[in-house]
C-alpha cells in the first residue's frame, strides 16, 4: 500500500512545485519590467548632451547641447505599441523642424526573429527625415516587411505615438491622423472559415471534413500566413500583452476563439483539425506509412518530454520577460523559412521521423498540445464539480486521429 502511495505523493509534489514556480515567475514578470532608456535617448538624438523630461504620457525629452539648457537641438519621444509576440518600445529623435532624425528599438518582447528581419531589411531607415505630421503607418507612409507585418505595424505605431505627441504639444503642428480601420481581410476570413468547418465537423461528426480543415490549415495558417499557435503567443497572453483588437482580429481569433471552442466542445479541435504542423506530419505519415510503434511503457515515458519542455520554455519567457523565448517550435522554419540555427537542425529530424511515427512532434515535444490538454482537463474538472459529466469521454491530446469518435476499423471478410 505504501509503495502505491509514494508515486502519487511525488506527483503531487512535482505538480505543486511547477504551479508555484510558474505563478511566482508570472507575478515577477509584472513587477520587474522596465530598464534605463537614457543611453537609447542619447543614441536617437546624438546632437544633444543634456535632456529634460517635459512630458510623461508619452515620455518626451527636450535635448540641449549645453549644460545651461539654452541651446535646444530637438526632442526625443518614447512610444510603446505591441508587435506580434509582445510589446516594444521605440525611441524617436526629432529636430526643431519636426523631422525624424534618429530611431532606436529601446526594448522589445516581440519574437526575436521578426525583429531581426526588420533590422536586416533596413525597415527603420524609412522613418528618417519623415515629418512628424505624417501618419507614419504601414498603410500609407511606411512599407512593411513581408513576413513580419505585425512587428512592422507595432514599430510604426510606437514611432507615431511619440512623434505625433511632439508635433502637437511641443511644436504646435496639426497631425495627419486617420481613423483606425478594423483589420479583417483574407487572413481573418480564412481562420474564421476553418474554425466554423471544424465546429461543424465535430458537432455533426462529419469525419471527412477533418481532412478539409487540416489541409486548409496547412495552406492558410501554414504556408500562406505562417500563423500557427506558438508557445510564445501563449506566454504573451499570460503576461498581459494584448494588442489592439482592431488591428489584431486574427490574433484574438487564434488565442481566444480556438481555446474557447476547445473548452466548449470538449474536443481538441486545434491539434487535430486546424494545426498546420500537425497536418504536415500527417501528410508525411501517409507518405512513409507512419506505422512504427514503440513499447507502451516507453511511449508513455517519452510523452512526458513535452511537459518538461513546455514548463521550461514558459519559465524562460517569464524570467526574461520575453514571450518569444518560449517559442521553440519549428513552425516558422517550415512555413516561413525563418528561424535561428538549431531550428534548421530540428525541422528535418521531425519531418523525417514523422514519416514513420504518426505525429512525432505532437506526441513527444509540442507545448501547445500540453496547453490544450490543460484546457480539456479544466473543462472536465468543472463538469465533475457541477456533476454534469459529459456522456462520452473527453478526447485527450495524445489520442490518435483514427479514434477521435471511437470508430473502429472494419474487418475485411
Amino acid at each position: 500500500m505504501e509503495g502505491t502511495k509514494q508515486p502519487i505523493i511525488l506527483k503531487r509534489i512535482i505538480t505543486g512545485f511547477v504551479i508555484l514556480s510558474l505563478v511566482i515567475a508570472l507575478i515577477s514578470s509584472y513587477f520587474l519590467r522596465g530598464n534605463d532608456l537614457l543611453p537609447k535617448v542619447k543614441e536617437s538624438l546624438p546632437q544633444a548632451q543634456y535632456f529634460v523630461k517635459v512630458s510623461t504620457s508619452p515620455v518626451v525629452y527636450e535635448g540641449y547641447s549645453d549644460e545651461d539648457h539654452q541651446k535646444k537641438v530637438g526632442f526625443v519621444a518614447i512610444g510603446e505599441a505591441t508587435g506580434y509576440g509582445g510589446p516594444l518600445t521605440m525611441v524617436t529623435g526629432i529636430d526643431l523642424q519636426g523631422k525624424i532624425v534618429g530611431i532606436v528599438i529601446a526594448n522589445h518582447k516581440d519574437t526575436p526573429s521578426f525583429i531581426q528581419m526588420l533590422k536586416n531589411k533596413g525597415y527603420l531607415k524609412q522613418f528618417i527625415s519623415k515629418p512628424v505630421t505624417d501618419s507614419l503607418s504601414i498603410e500609407n507612409d511606411i512599407d512593411r516587411v513581408s513576413g513580419a507585418t505585425y512587428s512592422s505595424r507595432g514599430v510604426a505605431m510606437a514611432v507615431a505615438q511619440g512623434a505625433h505627441s511632439v508635433a502637437q504639444r511641443q511644436l504646435g503642428l496639426s497631425v495627419t491622423q486617420e481613423p483606425t480601420p478594423v483589420k479583417f481581410g483574407l487572413k481573418e476570413m480564412s481562420i474564421l472559415a476553418l474554425i466554423l468547418l471544424a465546429y461543424v465537423s465535430v458537432q455533426f461528426k462529419i469525419s471527412k471534413l477533418r481532412w478539409v480543415t487540416l489541409i486548409g490549415g496547412l495552406i492558410f495558417l501554414g504556408f500562406k500566413f505562417n500563423a500557427a499557435i506558438s508557445m510564445s503567443n501563449i506566454a504573451s497572453l499570460l503576461m498581459g500583452y494584448f494588442p489592439p483588437v482592431k488591428q489584431y482580429v486574427f490574433w484574438y481569433l487564434l488565442l481566444a476563439g480556438i481555446p474557447g471552442l476547445i473548452f466548449a466542445l470538449r474536443k481538441n479541435i486545434y491539434c487535430y483539425w486546424l494545426c498546420p504542423f500537425g497536418a504536415a506530419q500527417e501528410v508525411a505519415a501517409k507518405i512513409g506509412g507512419g506505422k512504427f510503434r514503440c513499447r507502451k511503457e516507453i511511449d508513455l515515458k517519452l510523452r512526458k518530454i513535452k511537459y518538461v519542455f513546455a514548463y521550461l520554455s514558459l519559465m524562460l519567457a517569464l524570467i526574461f520577460q520575453t514571450p518569444g523565448f518560449a517559442g521553440y517550435e519549428p513552425f516558422a522554419t517550415l512555413f516561413g523559412l525563418k528561424g535561428f540555427g538549431v531550428m534548421w537542425f530540428i525541422l528535418p529530424i521531425v519531418l523525417f521521423s514523422s514519416l514513420f511515427i504518426d505525429r512525432f512532434w505532437c506526441k513527444y515535444f509540442c507545448p501547445v498540445g500540453v496547453v490544450n490538454e490543460l484546457i480539456l482537463k479544466a473543462r472536465r474538472f468543472i463538469d465533475k464539480l457541477f456533476e454534469r459529466a459529459p456522456k462520452r469521454a473527453i478526447s485527450e491530446v495524445s489520442s490518435v486521429p483514427e479514434s477521435l469518435w471511437g470508430l473502429k476499423a472494419k474487418k475485411k471478410h
